[in-house]
């Protein structure tokens, strides 16, 4: 039997013949009599026709082939809502199924699904058992982790790598946003937040996640109640909005995503499935086509309308504006400042005033911005530095004529130790420092050449120092260069040969080679071996030997 119903409201919406005929699969008779049956009941709205039972639809689309019966099969409706109460509840499919195994008399008649459905609506409405969620315009976003992974696949190892995919949906209009990242720690789930807010135009009042420890801690272990991260807190500050978490095993508290995430799961990681993806980007501008594809389908919510038309027209300009600058993460990290008036962070050192010597101070990093932080107060501001073991120095920062020494490194007390080690030694640290624009930059390079040559290595370091000097003259003095002379010269000094073993009779007028020493017959004596009798004693033997040899 044909589906009268969608018939009529898809002439209600203003299809054409054609198009109903191809949705609902119809003949061009059928059409026709719904469209009679329309303007008989002057039946203009989608409420209308769905406000029409069963019962009218057999009364008004009566062929005369079936003998209309007014008895139904009633269902029980208590037991129908005990059994959708609680996690582990039969979908209505499932209970109108049961229905149909109800034992009936002859002449009754079961109700279709569409009107059991009806029938249980109608009793939890009437009976305030639940009510339905009404969502505002821009009013939240929900997000969640897609449940099924992604991946990526090394295209010369063949290794794969799962992809999570976070999900954004705006519960009035349905809108939503998916990317893929390789974690899912706070600044991925940060920095998706920060994209999907791009990617909507504006900010929602509230933002709902889920209770996970990415967005939440648990306020007590005997309380159930959770409080939001304070990292994941002060980045929804920066975009004026605020998070509330779910309560556990809730996910009807974030219904919307959770179909956000079912359909991004069918129509982007189903979908997606047999292709592979060698890098993260080549796999989200696949994903951002899919999010395309079902922000623009139609028609949805039984309309002739998208999710980006509902978008647009109701929802696009109640959210909050996007605040001029980009939210970056923030890290933070302690340093020492050292004598030469500069902390190091990740190789890279920054100046700080000079009076700061030998103080712990805090390094906030914001993007490429570097701010070192003293009792809170801010005492220095940097771009990061690009290069590795370079220095970011601000020459403000530089002590004024050297007034107070005290905790600082001078040119002097470099070349005050280095005459400690040698003339060639003092010769390279004054290279050093003349080479850089502010001498202090090279303070540090020179106490760690100086520490080279502690215990028994200085002269090892005269030598290094000699070498790079003299004969490597247009080679700059380093640290690194230093160390790797003195590499060298101990490599040569072990490699040093001790006796020269003789030339064999019969090893003929080839080069001799350098050997071993051999200690096979060396033996050791006492002090008595070196008197005055023992070396008399020994000449005379040997004048013997000579006597018998002529």
């Amino acid at each position: 039997m044909a589906d009268y119903r969608h018939i009529m409201a898809l002439l209600v919406q203003g299809h054409s013949y054609r198009q109903v005929q191809g949705r609902a699969g119809c003949s061009h008779r059928t059409i026709a009599k719904a469209s009679r049956v329309l303007a008989d009941q002057k039946l203009t709205t989608r409420e209308q026709i769905d406000a029409l039972t069963d019962e009218d639809l057999d009364r008004l689309f009566d062929d005369g082939r079936k003998a209309v019966s007014g008895e139904f099969v009633p269902v029980n409706v208590e037991a129908v809502v005990k059994a959708r109460i609680g996690r582990k509840k039969p979908p209505l499919k499932v209970l109108w199924a049961r229905y149909l195994d109800t034992a009936h008399t002859d002449s009754a008649r079961f109700y279709g699904y569409e009107r059991f459905c009806q029938i249980i609506a109608e009793h939890v409405k009437v009976n305030d058992l639940t009510s339905p969620l009404s969502h505002e315009p821009g009013h939240t976003m929900q997000v969640d982790w897609a449940g099924t992974k992604m991946q990526l696949t090394d295209p010369i190892t063949q290794e794969t790598t799962k992809v999570s995919l976070f999900v954004a949906s705006l519960p009035y209009s349905g809108m939503i946003f998916a990317y893929g990242s390789l974690d899912e720690k706070l600044p991925a789930w940060c920095q998706l937040h920060r994209k999907a807010f791009e990617y909507f135009e504006g900010v929602s009042q509230l933002v709902i996640p889920d209770n996970a420890s990415t967005a939440s801690n648990q306020i007590s272990r005997y309380e159930k109640a959770r409080d939001v991260n304070q990292s994941y807190e002060a980045f929804l500050e920066y975009y004026q909005t605020a998070a509330v978490p779910t309560g556990a095993y809730k996910p009807q508290e974030k219904g919307n995503v959770e179909a956000g995430v079912k359909v991004s799961t069918n129509w982007i990681i189903h979908y997606l499935q047999g292709r592979r993806f060698a890098g993260l980007d080549e796999l989200n501008e696949a994903v951002a086509e899919q999010v395309e594809m079902i922000n623009d389908r139609t028609p949805f919510r039984g309309e002739n309308r998208s999710r980006r038309d509902w978008f647009q027209d109701a929802e696009r300009h109640e959210l909050i504006g996007l605040p001029a600058e980009p939210w970056q993460q923030v890290y933070w990290r302690k340093a020492k400042v050292s004598r030469d008036w500069h902390v190091q962070v990740d190789t890279v050192k920054y100046s700080v005033p000079h009076q700061l010597a030998g103080q712990i101070l805090d390094v906030r990093i914001v993007g490429e911005q570097v701010t070192v932080l003293a009792g809170g107060l801010v005492v220095a501001s940097h771009r990061r530095g690009a290069q590795r073991h370079s220095y970011v120095t601000d020459p403000e920062h530089a002590p004024h004529g050297y007034e107070d020494i005290s905790l600082l490194w001078t040119r002097a007390y470099f070349i005050r130790q280095a005459t400690k080690v040698g003339p060639y030694t003092v010769q390279a640290l004054a290279r050093l420092l003349d080479r850089k624009k502010i001498e202090a930059q090279g303070y540090r390079s020179c106490m760690n050449i100086l520490a080279l040559g502690k215990g028994n290595n200085r002269a090892l370091l005269e030598q290094a120092c000699h070498d790079l000097c003299v004969q490597d003259e247009r080679n700059p003095v380093s640290y690194t260069a230093l160390k790797h002379r003195i590499t060298a010269l101990r490599a040569a000094y072990a490699g040093r040969p001790g006796v020269s073993a003789p030339a064999s009779p019969q090893s003929g007028a080839g080069p001799v080679t350098a050997g071993a020493r051999d200690t096979s017959s060396a033996h050791l004596g006492g002090i008595s071996q070196f008197s005055l009798e023992a070396l008399r004693s020994t000449a005379a033997t040997e004048e013997t030997k000579e006597e018998d040899h002529a």
